[in-house]
């Protein structure tokens, strides 16, 4: 079911009556999208950037929607990690039983510069990797069809 849930989708993407750099463009910029920390503005992000760009809103939403409740978790801690290679950050050890607003502050003060950096970098790379993918694949799709 997931399976053909996933390939209804991507035949959806393929079939859009746009180029296929349009096509690879909104999704790599959909994909910075949901790489981003602005959790609850991902939708509204979308939405402006086809706006603005006039790009296609299917591919913005679908790469947009990438950091979802499954997956959040995941990607947020990649994105600390890639930061914390730029950025110095300090070990977060966070003793849940004697958190205080004070350690709560200093916590989020040492997570927040390589969480950010990691997240804008880690979004612009997968976002190119994206574009190429894309473009190849739907390239490929209407030369064969």
């Amino acid at each position: 079911m997931f399976i053909e849930a996933l390939r209804a989708k991507i035949r959806r993407l393929i079939q859009l009556d746009c180029s296929p750099s349009r096509i690879a463009a909104a999704s790599a910029v959909g994909i910075f999208i949901g790489f981003s920390p602005y959790l609850g503005l991902h939708t509204a992000l979308a939405i402006g950037a086809s706006f603005v760009f006039s790009l296609p809103l299917y591919p913005l939403l679908l790469g947009a929607y990438i950091t979802n409740p499954l997956t959040m978790v995941f990607i947020y801690a990649a994105c600390y990690k890639f930061g914390k290679l730029f950025v110095d950050g300090a070990d977060l050890n966070i003793d849940i039983g004697n958190l205080s607003l004070t350690d709560l502050f200093t916590t989020a003060k040492a997570f927040l510069p390589p969480f950010m950096v990691g997240t804008h970098l880690l979004g612009f790379l997968v976002g190119i990797f994206t574009y190429l993918l894309i473009y190849y694949i739907v390239k490929k799709y209407r030369e064969a069809y």
